[in-house]
């Protein structure tokens, strides 16, 4: 993929144009992230109180009880989105989505355990660990680029 910027002290506006061969996932992620706000937090409750938690907090999100529920450095919290809307907001070079139930922050994995036959165990920081279904296992490796 190329990237051009040029800088035109005569627009009046910010004009982003994509050429592509054709609509893919990647383009629809870049239109996506342009699109969206860059707010970095996320309204998180927990023993009946409201929290602002920064995205660089979480270690992972989790679809679990008929609910989302965020794992960060300081505590387990509650979300009100569902888990794809919270996908949708957060930045896929830190964020990937291992099942249809968890998103993992990269940023806090600590090894990767590839002795598991079809899938990958995730070992985090904290000690916790999670397992990459096989349904993401092909998009999980292509993400680390093995």
């Amino acid at each position: 993929m190329k990237v051009e910027l040029i800088i035109d002290e005569n627009l009046d506006e910010n004009i982003i144009k994509i050429y592509a061969n054709s609509y893919n996932k990647d383009i629809e992620n870049i239109k996506r992230s342009l699109e969206t706000t860059n707010i970095n937090k996320l309204v998180v409750f927990k023993d009946d109180e409201i929290y602002l938690l920064e995205y660089e907090e979480i270690i992972k999100c989790i679809s679990k009880n008929k609910g989302v529920f965020i794992e960060s450095k300081n505590g387990e919290y509650k979300s009100r989105m569902r888990l794809y809307e919270l996908y949708e907001r957060f930045d896929k070079n830190k964020f990937i989505k291992i099942s249809r139930y968890e998103i993992i922050n990269l940023d806090y994995v600590k090894k990767l355990d590839l002795s598991f036959k079809g899938t990958i165990a995730v070992e985090f920081k904290n000690g916790s660990i999670s397992y990459v279904s096989r349904r993401y296992l092909k998009e999980f490796k292509k993400a680390l680029g093995f």
